[in-house]
C-alpha cells in the first residue's frame, strides 16, 4: 500500500480518535479539535514526504499546511481580540460576540483544512501515466535474440558536471552497429564498443526536471531516493527494498506494476534485460551510476511473475 494511502487512514484515524476522547470527557471545542487535528496533519506529512524528490502531492499538501499554520497563528492572536462590539442574529433574535464569530469561524476553517489534506493525500496520483508510457516508449528494444547469453553492458558515471550517464555496450555483446566504436577503460583493461543513450535517460531527466529529483552522495541515501522515487513519484512498485549484499546491490520492486514490459521475449532471453533493460531498469542503473560516481552493469533480472516481482542485482567496477 502506498504512503499517501496509509497518511490518509493514520489522519482519519487521529481524528476520529481526537473526537471520541472529547465526547467521552464530556469536552467539545472545535478549537482544540482543529489545532490537535492540525498537529496530526503536519506531523504525518513530514513522515511521508520524501527526501531526495517532490511528488505533485506533496506540493499540494504544503500549500494547506502552510494555510493551516496561518489559521493556527490567527486562532493564537484571537485570544487578544477584547471589546469586539456584538453582531445581531436577527432569525435568532440574539447577539453574538463578534471575536466568538471569529474564533468560530477560524476553528472551522482550520477543522475543513485538515480534511482537505486528506483529500489532498487520496485523490492525488504520481506521474500521469501518459507520461509515464511516453518515456516508456523511449526504450524500444531491438531483437534480442542473437545476442550472446555472458553479454553485460555499463553504466558510465558522469566525468564532469553537467554531463549525463552514457550506457557503454562492447562489441562482444554482437549487437549490430555502424560508425565508429569506441574504446574505454573497464576495471583497468581497454573494452571496445559503442556509446549510446540509456533508455531510462528522458524519464531521469524529467524526474530532475520537474520532480526535484537531487541525488546524494552517500550509498545508503542513494538507496533511499531509488526507494522513494520508485515507490512515491512513479508509483511502480507498492514496495521497493534496496539492499548492499556482498560484492553487489540489489534492488527487489514488489508488486511491480509494469511486468507487462517484462516480456516473454525477456524471460526466455534474459541477457535482453542486460543489454537492453527497460526505462525502470535502466533509470535505476542510471540513478547509481551518476549518485555512487562508480561504473555499474546490471548482472541480473530475477523475474518472479506469481508474486509480480523483480529484483535487479548491480555490480560495480572500480
Amino acid at each position: 500500500m502506498k504512503k499517501r494511502y496509509l497518511a490518509v487512514s493514520a489522519l482519519l484515524g487521529w481524528l476520529l480518535l481526537v473526537i471520541v476522547l472529547m465526547i467521552i470527557s464530556g469536552y467539545v471545542n472545535t478549537e482544540v479539535y482543529f489545532v490537535l487535528g492540525l498537529i496530526g496533519l503536519m506531523v504525518i506529512a513530514i513522515l511521508i514526504t520524501p527526501i531526495y524528490s517532490r511528488p505533485r502531492y506533496t506540493r499540494r499538501l504544503l500549500l494547506i499546511r502552510m494555510l493551516g499554520a496561518a489559521l493556527f497563528v490567527a486562532l493564537f492572536l484571537e485570544q487578544f481580540l477584547v471589546g469586539l462590539p456584538a453582531i445581531s442574529i436577527p432569525w435568532l433574535q440574539a447577539y453574538i460576540p463578534l471575536e466568538q464569530v471569529i474564533i468560530v469561524a477560524t476553528s472551522l476553517m482550520g477543522v475543513v483544512c485538515v480534511f482537505a489534506g486528506a483529500i489532498v493525500l487520496n485523490s492525488s496520483r504520481g506521474i500521469s501515466s501518459r507520461t509515464l508510457q511516453e518515456a516508456l516508449n523511449a526504450g524500444q528494444a531491438p531483437d534480442c535474440r542473437g545476442l550472446s547469453r555472458e553479454s553485460l553492458t555499463y553504466y558510465l558515471p558522469p566525468e564532469h558536471d553537467g554531463e549525463a550517464v552514457r550506457q557503454f555496450v562492447p562489441e562482444s555483446t554482437g549487437v549490430s552497429w555502424t560508425g565508429r566504436a569506441d574504446v574505454i577503460s573497464i576495471g583497468g583493461r581497454p573494452v571496445k564498443g559503442h556509446l549510446q543513450v540509456p533508455s531510462g535517460m528522458q524519464l531521469f531527466e524529467l524526474l530532475k526536471r520537474s520532480y526535484s529529483l537531487r541525488l546524494p552522495v552517500r550509498e545508503e541515501a542513494v538507496l533511499t531516493a531509488i526507494q522513494e522515487v520508485c515507490e512515491d513519484v512513479l508509483e511502480v512498485a507498492d514496495r521497493v527494498i534496496p539492499a548492499r549484499r556482498e560484492g553487489y546491490i540489489l534492488v527487489e520492486l514488489q508488486n511491480y506494476r509494469l511486468l507487462s514490459i517484462c516480456t516473454e521475449l525477456k524471460q526466455d532471453f534474459p541477457v535482453c534485460c542486460r543489454v537492453h533493460p527497460c526505462p525502470i531498469c535502466s533509470l535505476i542503473a542510471c540513478m547509481l551510476a551518476e549518485g555512487l560516481g562508480l561504473t555499474c552493469t546490471l548482472e541480473h533480472v530475477h523475474v518472479e511473475p506469481e508474486v509480480k516481482s523483480i529484483t535487479l542485482y548491480f555490480v560495480f567496477i572500480p
